[in-house]
């Protein structure tokens, strides 16, 4: 199959670009101990507490140089590919949505309480719409197998799946950017050459309404524990411990499934019974232990650890690990 329209000779600007601002903050983050990961970085609790910007900022920072480098080398090679065919527009358009659709898609199912890091949801992204192309072009799974780099595609995408499935790594943040990835990939190339139909306009139709409601969701779970808790957090802040109370009582009636909520919710309990006895030692400083504190964990945070405080009590009853969830 020849592709007339692709100029290995243009420079695709959006793609360094984005890889720029990767790079840019990568270093930024290592001479200042992690900062910027942990005021990049997407927790359910932070996105609840009002930090909505995170499911985007998350895909900035990085768990470590392997992480960043595997990323960075998946966007060079897919997003020169993408943007050579259909311009900076659509490798932006796919770039956002995918990075997007891969954090909610997360943050929606992940446990509250662990970071989600990486480009990897948008990586995965333009390796859809690579493969959407494709398909647009042959029509048929067996078709595009017989294509050389559509062939290489599909076997680093079943080691992608593999690599989804290890510990610590987000299958739903790769799955949240792969599938709309796919769907944008297939609409762009119909729309180039003028082969749009009801069904390609009906599929990101849908893709955009059911991105809205994972992204409403991710920020407003109303059915979640952690949200009834983070509310209590907010009443207890405002002085209004009756409403704090009613919220807490929500949320200790709902499913706490998780370990994140659980934790949650016991801190909560410990600092309200604490409040009524001592005031001043449990403080709304102590209130807000287990949000994120960009400049004040660094003595606190090591891998392998909770990155976050409790208090007191509740790591001593509760010996549990967290990692970074790349997506």
């Amino acid at each position: 199959m020849t592709v007339r329209r692709y100029n290995p000779a243009y420079t695709p600007p959006a793609t360094l670009a984005l890889m720029g601002t990767i790079i840019a903050v990568t270093v930024v983050d290592i001479f200042t101990g992690g900062f910027l990961e942990r005021l990049f970085w997407a927790r359910g609790i932070d996105v609840q507490y009002g930090d909505y910007w995170r499911a985007v900022s998350c895909a900035w920072v990085h768990a470590d140089l392997m992480h960043v480098a595997f990323n960075l080398y998946g966007i060079y090679v897919l997003g020169v590919i993408f943007e050579r065919l259909h311009g900076w527009r659509p490798l932006l358009v796919i770039y956002a949505v995918t990075l997007l659709g891969g954090s909610v898609l997360a943050l929606t199912f992940m446990d509250p309480m662990s970071p989600l890091v990486g480009a990897s949801a948008a990586a995965y992204g333009l390796f859809g719409a690579v493969l959407g192309y494709f398909f647009a072009k042959t029509g048929s799974l067996r078709d595009l197998w017989q294509i050389p780099l559509a062939r290489t595609l599909l076997i680093w995408l079943a080691f992608g799946v593999w690599m989804s499935l290890q510990p610590n790594v987000s299958l739903l943040g790769h799955a949240g950017g792969f599938v709309p990835g796919v769907i944008l990939g297939v609409y762009f190339e119909h729309r180039y050459t003028r082969e749009l139909d009801v069904y390609h306009r009906v599929a990101v139709g849908v893709l955009g309404v059911v991105l809205a409601v994972l992204a409403v969701f991710a920020c407003v779970p109303v059915t979640r524990s952690s949200w009834h808790a983070v509310r209590a957090m907010q009443a207890y802040e405002q002085g209004d411990l009756a409403r704090g109370d009613e919220l807490l009582s929500e949320a200790g009636r709902r499913n706490r499934a998780n370990t994140g909520s659980s934790l949650l919710y016991r801190h909560l309990e410990l600092w309200r019974e604490g409040h009524e006895r001592n005031a001043k030692e449990f403080d709304y400083e102590a209130l807000r232990l287990p949000l994120t504190h960009p400049g004040g964990v660094d003595a606190a945070y090591v891998p392998g650890r909770p990155p976050f405080f409790f208090l007191p009590w509740v790591l001593e009853t509760e010996q549990l690990e967290y990692g970074d969830a790349a997506p």
